[in-house]
């Protein structure tokens, strides 16, 4: 029925549970919910959420409490570590959107009420070019294109379509070309690409997250890359469903690593892990940063499978 795209929000919401496995076929711009979304647009958006793939080939799986026993066990950890007291700097990286970030503050502050937390990701809003012609473009904040609108087509730009679908190809290859050809100036993310150009925002993060990043000062999103060192050490960093083979090469993991580290304060704790997707479980180890590499203070699960590259890292 929707075979070219999904493109209004009445369109998607007919499509039922199958929506979450639509794909690149749905708009981004249906992400734009507003400051007070129904549960039901929630739900689309975190649906939606699944399909999103980023140009450096994340994607942006995440549900409800999804990490609950992880945070369960690190919640156990910290009090050994650290005293309620403690003003306490914690980094969740690579984050998404930014739910399981809220419910792991929600869980950390009533504890340590001097916490402060900092949720980041490379890509915490997309950018939407419109046309005098009608067409949108979907980008990230750099303008690299990701999606291309043009009732009744949706299609992915950055990452290729199926052969299956010929239309489909074909509207990206011409759309992609399309772009290419509008050259737009430098800095037009900004909201100055030219006459006969609109340019919005689409903020990417979950409804929940912004309410309590807007509500508690000590909760709050900042634009990062999981490979930046931060410039205040942390006590504590988390980087789940981040670091593996399938995103990265080994020598970039070991880049990504050596950041960690560099980001904890002597003491500081590492919580890293993968959730498999066969049955949903979180395999997770927490590390402590020691004067010459990691400590293993426990695992859930099999632990995360590359603990073993990270310790021999630093020996």
């Amino acid at each position: 029925m929707f075979g070219l795209g999904i493109y209004t929000e009445d369109q998607y919401l007919q499509m039922g549970p199958e929506r979450r496995f639509a794909g690149p076929k749905v708009a981004y711009n249906l992400l734009r919910i507003g400051e007070n979304p129904s549960e039901e647009q929630i739900r689309a958006f975190e649906d939606i959420s699944v399909t999103l793939r980023t140009s450096n080939g994340t994607f942006r799986t995440t549900f409800r409490n999804r990490f609950e026993d992880v945070d369960a066990l690190f919640l156990a950890i910290l009090p050994r570590h650290f005293r309620a007291e403690t003003e306490l700097r914690i980094e969740d990286r690579a984050v998404s959107h930014g739910l399981t970030s809220a419910e792991w503050g929600k869980r950390i502050l009533p504890l340590f009420p001097r916490a402060e937390i900092e949720a980041s990701d490379l890509v915490l809003q997309l950018i939407e070019l419109s046309t005098a012609g009608g067409e949108k473009f979907i980008t990230e904040a750099d303008g690299t294109p990701l999606q291309y609108i043009k009732p009744p087509c949706v299609v992915s730009l950055y990452h290729r379509e199926s052969m299956r679908n010929p239309i489909r190809c074909l509207v990206a290859a011409q759309a992609r070309e399309r772009f290419r050809r509008l050259a737009l100036p430098e800095g037009w993310t900004e909201g100055s690409p030219g006459p006969g150009f609109q340019v919005s925002a689409i903020p990417y993060i979950h409804p929940e997250a912004a309410a309590l990043a807007l509500s508690d000062p000590r909760f709050r999103f900042r634009q990062r890359s999981v490979f930046e060192i931060s410039p205040a050490a942390c006590h504590v960093v988390r980087t789940m469903n981040i670091f593996n083979r399938d995103y990265f090469s080994d020598e970039r993991l070991a880049e990504g690593f050596r950041a960690i580290f560099e980001s904890l304060r002597p003491g500081g704790i590492w919580v890293a892990g993968r959730t498999l997707e066969e049955d949903l479980s979180n395999h997770a180890s927490i590390f402590q940063r020691t004067e010459n590499g990691w400590k293993i203070l426990d695992r859930l699960g099999g632990g995360w499978g590359l603990e073993s590259m990270a310790v021999e890292l630093f020996r």
